[in-house]
């Protein structure tokens, strides 16, 4: 039977995905204030959990909810760096990885890839999307060029254009759903626990319910 903080912090979990996801949507931002009370709540979540001896979500470890953090945070970072995506996203799976702890967050964010390369094709048929696209690689591949030729560096001068502004939020929901329903036996992460899936049923009850479609984050 499902511990009840971890049954809890899945609701909660699912609850902030699908604001960050309603926000990306309409205006490709994913306020701090969600991302921060989300971190906040899943520390409260992992506490209340430990002391009424429960293992959350996160796992039964005291520490699991820092650590997912900081692997949430620092996987989706050099995507940031690379500019494939927003700030805002990274501090997303952070929030995630709060929750779920550093194992599952792992797997999340290897469904989060796959899924946001699904979004990428779909946003690709765009009229225009596609062309703008190459376009902008053709030039930042100029650019790094150039730059490391003449010793200036490896940053990137900023593009004129976007071909498109993906709503990674949703990936991010998709991935993370898939990732507590079914955790991938990953070599970096340690076998998932009893608790790994916990979440799944609260997490993937209230996504199924919505019929919002995708959304991005706030810089």
């Amino acid at each position: 039977m499902t511990a009840w903080p971890a049954f809890v912090a899945g609701a909660c979990l699912a609850a902030l995905l699908l604001g960050a996801v309603s926000s990306d949507l309409r205006t490709r931002r994913i306020p701090n204030r969600l991302v921060l009370s989300g971190i906040a709540l899943a520390l409260a979540m992992a506490v209340l959990a430990a002391a009424t001896g429960h293992a959350g979500l996160a796992g039964s470890q005291p520490w699991s909810p820092l650590a997912g953090l900081a692997a949430g945070f620092a996987l989706m970072l050099p995507l940031h760096l690379l500019r494939a995506m927003g700030a805002g996203d990274v501090k997303l799976m952070a929030m995630v990885g709060a929750f779920t702890g550093p194992s599952t967050v792992l797997s999340a964010t290897v469904y989060t890839l796959v899924a946001g390369g699904v979004l990428s094709l779909v946003f690709m048929l765009r009229p225009g999307v596609a062309a703008q696209a190459l376009s902008n690689v053709r030039l930042l591949l100029t650019d790094w060029l150039q730059r490391t030729g003449a010793g200036r560096g490896l940053a990137l001068s900023p593009l004129q254009a976007t071909a498109a502004r993906l709503p990674y939020a949703v990936a991010i929901a998709c991935g993370t759903a898939a990732a507590l329903a079914w955790p991938l036996s990953l070599p970096a992460a340690t076998p998932p626990s009893a608790h790994a899936g916990a979440g799944a049923p609260a997490i993937l009850a209230v996504l199924a319910s919505s019929t919002t479609p995708p959304n991005r984050s706030q810089q």
